[in-house]
């Protein structure tokens, strides 16, 4: 990544290899320009610091044109944290209560894979089956899967109530969730 400076200042951010050979048409610049050369254009590499710490629910990151750094001499990505909006933080909690459940649909359904039915689905299907093995495991895997929802719903409301805080993603909350063992 990159950035144009004029007079001391940010002119284009972000500026690319790309954007310097338009605007030098007449000019050849070899595939990976060197530091030097793209210095004859007022053209410096940005170094990224990484995003300051911030809690990524209740709080944004902010990116800002690089300033310099005096210690390092380096131009240096820029950033600020505020408040997240309202809308943000409910997008964020409703994209992660998303992949959790996805996560959990993908445990039940690889637990039922684990014994050639379909999907969880598939194999509660089996539960009414005249069939005594099809019956016990369809009975099984409609009693974890039952377990498993209430588990994770009673978690989600624990964090809408704020009784609980917001968990990471779905590693968080997964050994909480009832163990997918077939019975013997």
């Amino acid at each position: 990544m990159y950035v144009k400076i004029a007079n001391g200042q940010v002119e284009k951010y972000p500026y690319t290899i790309g954007q310097l050979r338009k605007d030098n048409p007449n000019t050849s610049f070899p595939k990976v320009p060197s530091t030097a050369s793209l210095a004859d254009f007022s053209v410096v590499p940005v170094v990224d610091p990484g995003q300051p710490a911030h809690d990524i629910y209740s709080q944004s990151v902010d990116e800002f044109p690089p300033v310099f750094n005096d210690s390092t001499q380096q131009w240096e990505r820029s950033w600020a944290v505020r408040d997240a909006t309202a809308q943000e933080r409910a997008d964020r909690l409703f994209n992660l209560a998303d992949q959790i459940s996805k996560a959990t649909q993908r445990r039940l359904d690889e637990f039922a894979q684990t014994r050639g039915y379909d999907n969880i689905l598939s194999a509660c299907t089996y539960a009414s089956s005249p069939t005594t093995t099809f019956a016990t495991e369809g009975q099984y895997c409609v009693q974890q899967r039952d377990a498993t929802w209430a588990k994770l719903y009673e978690i989600m409301g624990d964090v809408e109530s704020g009784v609980r805080d917001i968990p990471s993603g779905y590693d968080e909350i997964e050994p909480e969730l009832p163990d997918l063992i077939w019975p013997v």
